[in-house]
């Protein structure tokens, strides 16, 4: 079939053309509009978008590649079994004493230790050493107050940089012949240790520091070594929920009400909730109430204390042997405890076999004749 064209003038074949060519650039606009728009609407996602100007002088959207973040290795933890970031695993732990006054209390940073020993000080007030394993991160720590014998025993355990405010002469003496790595607030002062009298108690519960501060102290300024030189206790994971009881109870009556202790068992967590003086004993840093995967009741036998200066006090005695019970994944293993020299505490069940202390926080408490203990 013939197409015969219309006949027109050469001014109106232009226009023709003109219109044509505007019909077609608006197609064009209009698809390319719709291609920006559905790109951005399709690649705009969480990560959103920057915009650029491409190499036509062209202003357009593009996607954010997220940065991947590596996930970290975790290894055990030498102080206590708990998995770690990988360089925390095996630290020089930093022991911090911790007062047990009611004024002192809630008390900062209990809650984030690692491990926890518990005593006897005076007058039927227990007194905390606090060993946090990774002391990089920052945590407020505190009421810090003076040493004792036995804690200083403790912390040679672990050749532990240790933080007190002075003590008795015997824990001083102790401190300078054993070559604890000593962080004496008497000796620093400000800005490691400083009082805070917000709190409104008395003068001695206000000295607070940080594992931060305690941290740069011992390893920039003092330039100590930061490598763990203590032998690692044994872990284990946690029972099989299956294997959990529903409740289990665990008293230790110190001395007044204000100093009677309950661990509740959790089977959900597989952990002990700590309740002192009738109340959720909780951290001021958060609110949490403190809580332990194995409490363990070390017996000791417990003498009055005459330091060379006339002080009055009590020793322990910490080598040799004696029993002990460990408490952990809602049971109660009778046992012994032994050490000897400086070396590690280590406990035995009845069969003599090194017990299997479950991953997690540690508080052991030292009891004796004059603190009634039950377990329910």
């Amino acid at each position: 079939m013939k197409i015969t064209l219309p006949k027109l003038t050469k001014k109106e074949w232009i226009i023709l053309g003109v219109g044509a060519g505007i019909i077609l650039v608006g197609i064009a606009s209009a698809t390319i509009y719709a291609f920006v728009q559905h790109r951005d609407a399709t690649t705009c996602g969480e990560t959103g978008c920057v915009t650029v100007t491409d190499e036509d002088g062209n202003t357009v959207q593009v996607a954010v590649t997220p940065t991947p973040v590596p996930t970290p290795t975790l290894l055990p933890s030498k102080l206590n079994g708990a998995l770690v970031v990988e360089g925390s695993e095996a630290l020089r732990p930093l022991a911090v004493m911790i007062e047990n006054h009611p004024d002192a209390r809630p008390q900062s940073g209990l809650s984030k230790a690692d491990v926890v020993y518990e005593a006897t000080a005076e007058g039927g007030i227990t007194r905390f050493m606090a060993l946090f394993g990774d002391a990089r991160t920052a945590v407020r720590v505190g009421p810090v107050r003076s040493a004792r014998p036995y804690f200083v025993d403790f912390a040679t355990e672990y050749k532990a940089f240790y933080s007190h405010v002075g003590g008795n002469a015997t824990a001083l003496d102790q401190i300078k012949a054993t070559g604890v790595y000593d962080l004496d607030q008497f000796a620093l002062g400000e800005p490691t240790y400083k009082r805070d009298f917000s709190r409104n108690v008395s003068t001695e519960h206000t000295m607070y520091s940080s594992t931060e501060k305690l941290w740069d102290v011992a390893t920039v300024q003092r330039k100590w070594g930061t490598n763990a030189e203590y032998d690692s206790w044994k872990f284990t994971d946690d029972v099989a929920t299956a294997g959990r009881p529903v409740t289990q109870t665990v008293t230790v009556n110190f001395s007044t009400p204000s100093f009677l202790v309950t661990w509740q068992y959790n089977p959900t967590t597989n952990a002990y909730l700590r309740t002192m003086g009738g109340k959720p004993h909780v951290d001021a840093i958060d609110g949490k109430q403190i809580e332990a995967k194995t409490v363990i009741l070390q017996n000791v036998v417990r003498t009055p204390l005459v330091t060379r200066i006339n002080e009055k006090g009590w020793k322990f005695q910490l080598t040799g042997s004696g029993n002990a019970t460990i408490i952990q994944n809602g049971t109660a293993i009778n046992g012994t405890w032994k050490k000897t020299g400086t070396e590690r505490t280590r406990y035995y069940n009845e069969a003599g076999e090194e017990i299997s202390l479950v991953k997690g926080v540690v508080w052991v408490t030292m009891v004796h004749s004059d603190v009634p203990v039950t377990v329910q």
